[in-house]
């Protein structure tokens, strides 16, 4: 069997089965599919290497280490369903390091970024205002259904989340207000954009039109480098500053442990530039000793 069609296999009876199926069913058929033509067990080593160099070079490393671990499932999924019984070339592959991310809006960017927003319509904007206010992943604004909201409470209840448990969180004043503004044409609050043969399109918003919109907010703003998920970590990362324990930073970002919290304490130098400013502040105040507090020593240096 050629890795070509053992794909539809894989597809059909794995990865349907995951929730991001959508993210590595393109991930599949941008990555692995190239590799189709080869047989299962013809698939060296040195050709891994090589592939998943040159997917680094071109998409990144993070795409090219996720393209990597999809592979090396594929065969695991192989042997196990007993449609093949010989070594994983993926075994053994030494992946890109992988360094966390530190971007977020600092305060003389996030004027520009918030008159960015202003100029989409009411939709755009109210979407990526949740996604900078509560920072919540695309996806879940992107899922994001009427019957999900108590807007009397303002209160979000996310059924499902990356970490498999459902999430619930309060709605600042203003994400009620533009939630209340948009019209309700089917089950999701961000639908696709209107048909003018059809009218609104039953689907909810999709990640191109989402991909575009961003693309042109942050370059409006004058923010090129700026991605998407920054703004989860800027919501995060200004509770930090601003004195927010970790603990509520961790229930409003879901995240399973501190672990992944703690990184946000780190993002800006705010808290340990105003703890030095004090500390040096606190050793200027104390007095200089009277010129007689002390005798000159007479020392000689060595040799």
């Amino acid at each position: 069997m050629t890795i070509g069609e053992f794909l539809p296999l894989y597809e059909q009876n794995h990865v349907i089965n995951i929730k991001s199926w959508r993210e590595t069913s393109r991930r599949l058929h941008r990555h692995i599919a190239p590799l189709g033509s080869i047989q299962f067990g013809d698939l060296k080593r040195m050709q891994v290497i090589t592939w998943h160099q040159e997917i680094g070079r071109t998409r990144g490393h993070n795409a090219a280490n996720l393209a990597l671990q999809q592979l090396h499932s594929m065969y695991v999924k192989a042997v196990d369903w007993e449609v093949y019984d010989g070594r994983n070339p993926a075994d053994r592959i030494k992946k890109f390091p992988k360094y966390s991310r530190a971007r977020f809006v600092q305060s003389n960017e996030l004027p520009y970024l918030l008159s960015s927003f202003s100029e989409e319509l009411a939709q755009g904007q109210a979407f990526f205002l949740l996604l900078l206010f509560t920072g919540c992943r695309v996806g879940e604004a992107q899922s994001m259904k009427w019957a999900d909201l108590d807007l009397e409470r303002a209160l979000w209840h996310k059924p499902t989340t990356k970490t498999g448990v459902p999430h619930t969180i309060p709605l600042p004043k203003v994400i009620v207000e533009r939630i209340l503004g948009l019209p309700r044409v089917n089950e999701w609050v961000f639908v696709s954009r209107p048909n003018h043969n059809n009218g609104w399109r039953s689907s909810r918003w999709c990640r191109t039109s989402i991909s575009h919109m961003w693309y042109r907010i942050r370059k409006r703003a004058g923010l090129p480098d700026l991605r998407i998920h920054d703004l989860r970590r800027t919501c995060a990362s200004w509770l930090a500053i601003n004195g927010e324990n970790l603990p509520v930073i961790q229930q409003t970002l879901n995240h399973a442990s501190l672990q992944s919290t703690q990184i946000y304490a780190r993002l800006s130098v705010a808290p340990v530039r105003r703890a030095l400013d004090e500390q040096a502040e606190r050793m200027l105040q104390k007095k200089e000793p009277a010129p007689h507090s002390r005798e000159p020593q007479n020392e000689e240096w060595p040799g």
